[in-house]
C-alpha cells in the first residue's frame, strides 16, 4: 500500500492503541542483530508483544497550526487525527502534509521572502552534517541514523571528491523486500550503501527521492520547487555537486513557527 505507518485497533478495546511504523520493523532487526539473538523466533510473535512509545493524539476539530506545533514539539514523524468518540483513525498527518498546506496558503495570499534559504538560517549545514560514504554498511548507516535522531542521510563518493551521489532514508524497506526470511533480512544489514542504493526503484518518485539546490535559492523558490515534487528533504550542493546543507520539511515548518509565534 505504499505506507510507512499504519494504526493499531485493538478489537477487544474496540480502540485505536498505537502506530506500527516500517522503521520500527528496520529497529526490531538492529536490536536482535547486536544482540546476537534468534531473530526467526522472534518473527512468530504477535504485533502487541513490540514495545511502542506512548503518543501523542490530535483530534479531527483541531487546525492545522495545532497539528503542526504537536509535530515539532513532540519530535513526531507522524501524527496521528482521532475522533475523539470512538477513538477511529481519520488520518495521519506528517510535516510534508503541513508544509504543503503552508505552500497552498501563502501563494494565495501573498509573496514569500526573496531571501535566500541559507541567508535565512534554514537547514543544516557545513561542520553539523552527518554523512555516510558509498562503502559504508547499511547497520553502520542505521547506527548513525539512530544515534543522531535522523531519517535520512545524505551518501558521499569519496573517489569523486566528496560528490553527493545518493540519500538513504530510514524507512527504505528495500533490503528487506529483497530478503527471503527473518535471517536473510539481518545477514543483509551488511551490504554496502553502493549495494543499497543500486538495488533502489528508479520508475517510481518518492518523497524521499535525492532532491538538490544551491545556497542562493529563494524560500519562495523552494516552496514552488516543493509544490513541484513534495519532497521530504532537499540537499544543497556546490557547483561540483558536493554537499553544503540539508533542508527538510521539519526545517521549512520550523521556519514558519517561530515566524508565527
Amino acid at each position: 500500500h505504499d505506507m510507512q505507518v499504519a494504526p493499531l485497533w485493538d478489537p477487544a478495546l474496540c480502540q485505536f492503541v498505537g502506530m506500527l511504523a516500517v522503521t520500527d520493523f528496520i529497529d526490531i532487526l538492529r536490536h536482535y542483530r547486536q544482540a546476537k539473538a534468534d531473530v526467526a523466533a522472534r518473527s512468530q510473535h504477535h504485533v502487541q508483544t513490540i514495545p511502542m512509545s506512548v503518543l501523542s493524539l490530535g483530534r479531527y476539530d483541531h487546525d492545522v497550526k495545532t497539528g503542526r506545533r504537536m509535530l515539532h514539539h513532540y519530535s513526531m514523524d507522524f501524527l496521528p487525527i482521532l475522533y475523539p468518540d470512538d477513538m477511529r483513525v481519520l488520518a495521519c498527518i506528517t510535516y510534508t502534509n503541513v508544509l504543503e498546506h503552508l505552500v497552498t496558503h501563502f501563494r494565495e495570499q501573498r509573496r514569500l521572502f526573496d531571501d535566500s534559504i541559507y541567508e535565512l538560517g534554514i537547514g543544516t549545514y557545513h561542520e553539523n552534517l552527518v554523512t555516510a560514504t558509498l562503502h559504508q554498511t547499511l547497520e553502520e548507516a542505521l547506527d548513525l541514523l539512530h544515534s543522531h535522531s535522523l531519517s535520512a542521510l545524505p551518501v558521499l563518493n569519496h573517489a569523486e571528491n566528496g560528490k553527493l551521489v545518493g540519500v538513504y532514508s530510514r524507512s527504505d524497506i528495500t533490503f528487506l523486500a529483497s530478503a527471503s526470511d527473518a535471517q536473510d533480512a539481518v545477514a543483509n544489514l551488511d551490504l554496502t550503501l553502493e549495494t543499497v542504493l543500486g538495488q533502489q526503484r528508479t520508475d517510481v518518485t518518492t518523497p524521499d527521492a535525492l532532491h538538490t539546490c544551491t545556497k542562493g535559492h529563494t524560500l519562495q523558490s523552494i516552496f514552488e520547487y516543493f509544490a513541484q515534487l513534495r519532497f521530504n528533504r532537499l540537499f544543497v550542493v556546490d557547483e561540483q555537486d558536493r554537499l553544503v546543507g540539508v533542508v527538510s520539511a521539519r526545517d521549512l515548518v520550523a521556519y514558519f513557527l517561530e515566524e508565527s509565534s
